[in-house]
């Protein structure tokens, strides 16, 4: 094996091993305040009603503004093909994502300097600063599943072969978060630049459908409502959060409510948008005529470059909902750990991207250096909240056994909702088995 394959193979297997590690190390078998409505709840009431129309509403009903049938389906698959409900191995189950999209991101980088381009990716898109949406069960099934779902689907309608799979993996992206409905217009895009006008319209017909069905009786209406009246009346927060959103893979002062990590998420954001118009404004140079004709034929942007455009528009479209319906939580908001799992695949793309042109080995190692560093300021800023998230979730069972406040409840709470009883039936029918804690 050449050196260079070999060392761009080892810069792409650490962090991927250390990754897998710190998932299977620090994930916990403990759900977590949502995870209950989602997880133990839905099961309960499952099992409880032998009406079919009962059970599909329990399906269907939204977490918060979120349907996530995919989600509640995984819970139904734990019980009925392995017998319990096991938060851990739903985290688990639904990393397994990542090798599809890997895959993907391989198979559309160019083979020059395709493994030193890789590893690159690896070190971006496997960094910590989404930990939340990785160690936290409800997170990290519906970030995982649309991405996952939705971007195979963008792959499969860029090779302009497979619209019917392309529809059905959007489908899926939609049942797994509300944002999946957001491949629907990109999408379109993909089609409109490969000038499909007749497989747009059979995508709109088919697909628009899930957008009347998903707002059917939708409960959240105010809450959106509310979202849209504040920021009419402050546009200048939802414009800055717009950046700091953005900007999250620069996130490493965590613990800190400081301008420090605003100004340095902020700059990050826009430096990223700059670099997005100069790719538009690279792409715009030439004759518009030969652009024109290129379109019609079909031929204006190869599959490659679609699919990687498409994935920069999701994290596109997804910072300027957020940053409209989140702006009245105030500037932080943007930054929790579960977003940023948003900014990170946008950087991963933008280097998809970018890494589509002609790189010299030597330019392609010194960005590879620079990956590393913020893959290290990532893993020494993330990894202590890891591991004590894991110790804080162990503490608060305990608590929450003892009928204390504890995993997201107050005692008021666990005692009108009979939270307890839930886990403790289902502990005595093998249904749920909880870490055993000392």
């Amino acid at each position: 094996m050449p050196f260079q394959k070999s060392l761009s193979l080892s810069i792409s297997f650490i962090p991927l091993a250390i990754f897998i590690y710190c998932l299977i190390a620090y994930t916990i078998n403990l759900p977590w305040l949502d995870d209950f409505e989602v997880g133990p709840y839905t099961l309960q009431q499952w099992l409880k009603t032998t009406d079919i129309e009962k059970k599909m509403d329990l399906i269907w009903v939204p977490n918060n503004e979120h349907r996530v049938i995919i989600l509640k389906l995984l819970v139904l698959f734990n019980y009925y093909v392995f017998g319990q409900i096991n938060i851990q191995w739903m985290i688990w189950q639904s990393h397994l994502y990542l090798i599809p999209l890997l895959y993907l991101i391989f198979k559309v980088l160019p083979e020059e300097n395709r493994w030193i381009s890789f590893a690159v990716i690896n070190l971006i898109y496997l960094s910590f600063q989404y930990s939340l949406a990785s160690y936290w069960m409800i997170a990290a099934v519906q970030h995982n599943t649309v991405i996952g779902f939705g971007l195979i689907s963008m792959f499969l309608l860029s090779k302009n072969k497979y619209l019917g799979l392309s529809i059905f993996f959007t489908f899926l992206a939609c049942l797994s978060n509300s944002d999946g409905l957001f491949f629907i217009p990109i999408g379109t895009v993909i089609l409109l630049l490969q000038f499909n006008l007749k497989k747009i319209i059979i995508w709109l017909l088919i697909l628009t459908s899930l957008i009347y069905i998903h707002f059917k009786n939708y409960p959240s209406w105010n809450y959106h409502a509310n979202a849209f009246q504040f920021f009419i009346e402050n546009p200048s927060k939802s414009f800055f959060g717009f950046f700091y959103f953005l900007g999250g893979y620069a996130d490493f002062f965590n613990n800190n409510t400081l301008p420090i990590r605003l100004y340095t998420t902020g700059l990050f954001g826009l430096i990223l948008v700059l670099f997005w118009g100069k790719l538009l404004y690279e792409f715009s140079i030439g004759s518009t005529q030969m652009k024109l004709k290129s379109w019609k034929n079909g031929t204006l942007l190869n599959s490659n470059v679609l699919f990687t455009l498409s994935g920069i528009l999701f994290c596109l479209t997804n910072a300027l909902a957020i940053s409209v319906l989140r702006s009245e939580f105030g500037e932080y908001a943007y930054l929790i750990g579960n977003y940023r799992i948003y900014p990170v695949l946008a950087i991963a793309f933008t280097c998809l991207m970018y890494f589509q042109q002609t790189h010299s080995y030597r330019k392609m190692l010194f960005i590879s250096l620079i990956a590393i560093i913020f893959w290290g300021f990532s893993f020494k800023t993330y990894i202590p909240e890891i591991i004590n998230r894991k110790k804080y979730m162990m503490q608060s069972y305990l608590d929450f056994k003892s009928n204390k406040d504890g995993l997201g409840f107050t005692a008021k709470q666990i005692e009108k909702y009979k939270i307890t009883e839930i886990l403790n039936t289902f502990e005595k029918k093998g249904i749920y088995h909880p870490p055993k804690i000392k």
